[in-house]
């Protein structure tokens, strides 16, 4: 009968080990996970993406701008296809609409506020490349 019992307590205390093994492997990897996650935020976070690649950026913002801008226009704005077959500019569309007016204002401070931050970023770019010279 001892060995018996003998045996159970060490399967028992075997299953044990098991347990404490896979909950501190459980462990390991939620924090392995965390510690990814949180390198993918920062790898990916906008500002370090425009820090690194800035042309790039720079050049996904213009493209981005224009095609914004093609696409407001062509809502705004009569088919080129109206306007010539008729010969000339409808009356209604010699006077800018409250539409346009504000389209054009949204544009010009959406100019001025890229302008503004492009200024800063270089601002911080030359005083970050001062420290480190």
């Amino acid at each position: 009968m001892t060995t018996a019992n003998e045996h159970l307590k060490s399967i028992q205390s075997r299953i044990d080990e098991l347990e404490q093994t896979i909950t501190e492997k459980g462990e390991q990897i939620k924090s392995r996970a965390m510690h990814l996650k949180e390198e993918l935020q920062d790898e990916l976070a906008p500002e370090e993406l425009v820090r690194r690649h800035p042309f790039k950026a720079a050049g996904a913002a213009l493209l981005t701008g224009l095609i914004i801008g093609r696409a407001a226009r062509s809502i705004v704005s009569p088919s080129r296809g109206a306007v010539a077959a008729s010969g000339t500019v409808p009356a209604v569309d010699r006077e800018p609409s409250a539409l346009k007016v504000a389209l054009g204002a949204v544009g010009a401070e959406v100019l001025h506020a890229g302008k503004d931050l492009a200024i800063a970023w270089l601002r911080s770019y030359i005083e970050e490349k001062k420290k480190t010279a």
